[in-house]
């Protein structure tokens, strides 16, 4: 604890130290003024004598200072007594019984599912239409149908009943779905029936003395995998039709063909396919059997993102057409690169014996003479490529280039003798082919349509006269359907062939035929729903435009009809 009277007593020095220095200064300063006066009063400055004394003391009385501490208060801590209470709480939970009750969703309830339909009417050229389809009812295990369809116009566009055409179609069909294999099958019945009246005009010609009927019995099934996603997979699908006509020709045409695929892993696999062909034709001058087998095996992997495909294909036939061997060997390949989740472009390579019978020269020109040769086209190679993409999820489109080689390639000319029946004409020497693409889809709820052009160029050799004959050099088409308020469908459709020539051999001169323009437009009502009337316009342009030399086709035609489901 500190002392009063040090802290007083030093307080009191320190202060006495300070002030003596400032009485002595304050007295010089006194003493000149005073000195300054009396210069200023006398003019003259007189001598004065200061004493400073420095020898005085100033004594002040000692401080008593106090050392002694503070001692601390003792005190002891004090416990104080705690006790703890442990009594058992016996609290009973009564048992939770929960009656929970799911929350079920009702039943939706089937629509009602028509299954069947009937379509008929009737339009100008005197033409009688009728079309049935009947199937059964929703299954897992199985399904079945049977379809017919009868169209036959009595009249043409040349001499009436000259120039009728029409068609019959009888199939059955069904499907039967088991745990590992879904076999299918058909069975047919189709008639084609036509007029050669391609004749000079103002003749008189008997409509029964140039009828040609087409008739052929069908066969086809098969058998697959029912479960898509395994491992292997595989179609081994049987074929056989039987074709007659009213000239005495025939032919049988039994065919097989095996599909299959293995997946090796998430990024590779391979593929084998193979096909055999066996022809038996007989006419009235022809008798010959004509056989090819084909084998294509290939192998598919992805790296770098790219899918690639690469393989070979060995066809063995035995036409007898040109110097070209029996045995053909075809690179196979074919390389996809996404460029982004909606764009993806592709190119390859390809070759193969593209089969031709009797019912496919037929189904190209029905017109053609009896005792035609007919041999398989040799594709030798094909380059092609192309990009397929998506604007949005409304629009969508694909275009390509091919660029192939052919051998053997087939052409049809006016017979000199009757020009209306068609030869089979056969280019020996090599024809390049090149075909350019485009199409473009629009689709939303109610509105489809597509839009697709194709470019072809030929360089025929001189064997054949330089020209493709009878094939277009380009086509358009557009394709349209609109549904009104779920009430009225609107179909349009829209052809444009154009660039075909023809050689008339009588006259030794080259025919251009003018561009084949076609509009048809279909609309219909639904009254109910299982009731609605159509009506159908077909080359609403009218023109009598010609795909084959002489043979014009009809102009307007038009139909009106109901369907009824059932």
């Amino acid at each position: 604890m500190l002392n009063s009277s040090k802290l007083y007593y030093g307080h009191r020095g320190n202060l006495l130290r300070l002030i003596a220095p400032l009485m002595i200064i304050f007295m010089l300063i006194s003493t000149q003024s005073n000195a300054q006066e009396d210069w200023e009063n006398d003019g003259e400055i007189e001598d004065v004598e200061i004493e400073i004394v420095k020898d005085r003391e100033i004594n002040l009385p000692k401080a008593n200072r106090n050392f002694q501490k503070i001692p601390p208060v003792s005190t002891e801590p004090r416990v104080g007594d705690l006790q703890y209470f442990y009594n058992t709480i016996n609290f009973q939970i009564p048992s939770l019984d929960l009656k929970m009750r799911p929350l079920r969703i009702k039943d939706e309830r089937l629509e009602k599912f028509y299954g069947n339909y009937v379509k008929a009417g009737f339009g100008n050229y005197v033409t009688p239409y009728f079309e049935g389809f009947v199937n059964s009812k929703r299954s897992n295990q199985y399904t079945y149908g049977a379809h017919v369809n009868f169209l036959n116009s009595k009249n043409g566009p040349v001499d009436d009943e000259n120039s009728g055409s029409g068609r019959f179609d009888l199939d059955l069909f069904g499907k039967a779905f088991g745990k590992k294999a879904t076999l299918s099958g058909d069975v047919g019945y189709h008639r084609r029936n036509y007029h050669f009246y391609g004749y000079d005009e103002g003749a008189e010609i008997d409509a029964d003395s140039i009828k040609q009927v087409y008739n052929t019995f069908s066969l086809q099934t098969a058998i697959e995998n029912t479960n898509k996603s395994d491992q292997l997979q595989y179609k081994l699908g049987v074929t056989y039709d039987y074709l007659t006509d009213d000239y005495e020709a025939s032919e049988g045409k039994l065919g097989a063909d095996l599909g299959t695929s293995y997946e090796l892993s998430d990024d590779a696999y391979v593929k084998l396919n193979a096909d055999v062909m066996v022809l038996s034709r007989k006419d009235q001058l022809i008798e010959t059997t004509r056989n090819t087998f084909g084998i294509s095996p290939i192998v598919g992997f992805k790296i770098a993102g790219f899918d690639i495909e690469a393989g070979f294909n060995a066809v063995y036939e035995d036409d007898t057409l040109g110097s070209s061997d029996d045995l053909h060997f075809y690179p196979l390949a074919k390389a996809s690169y996404e460029l982004s989740s909606v764009f993806e472009v592709y190119a390859g390579i390809r070759g193969d014996i593209e089969r031709q019978s009797l019912s496919d020269i037929v189904s190209q020109n029905p017109f053609i003479k009896f005792n035609q040769p007919i041999f398989h086209n040799n594709k030798t190679f094909d380059f092609y490529g192309g990009i397929n993409g998506k604007v949005n999820n409304n629009i969508g489109f694909t275009a390509g280039l091919s660029l192939a080689n052919y051998r053997n390639l087939h052409y049809f000319i006016n017979d000199p003798s009757d020009q209306s029946r068609f030869l089979v004409a056969y280019d020996t020497e090599n024809t390049a082919v090149v075909n350019l693409f485009g199409e473009l889809t629009l689709n939303n709820e109610s509105l489809r349509t597509t839009f697709r052009g194709d470019y072809w160029g030929y360089d025929a050799s001189d064997e054949i006269g330089g020209e493709a004959w009878h094939r277009p050099n380009y086509q358009l088409s557009i394709l349209s359907t609109y549904n009104l308020y779920d009430k009225i469908l609107f179909n349009a459709e829209f052809y444009m062939y154009g660039g075909i020539k023809a050689i008339d051999l009588v006259n030794n001169e080259e025919i251009s035929l003018d561009p084949a323009l076609d509009l048809s437009l279909k609309s219909e009502y639904l009254i109910s729903k299982q009731v609605s009337a159509f009506v159908e316009f077909n080359n609403i342009f009218s023109q009598s435009y010609e795909l084959y030399y002489r043979y014009p086709s009809r102009k307007l035609q038009f139909m009106a009809g109901f369907t009824y489901s059932f």
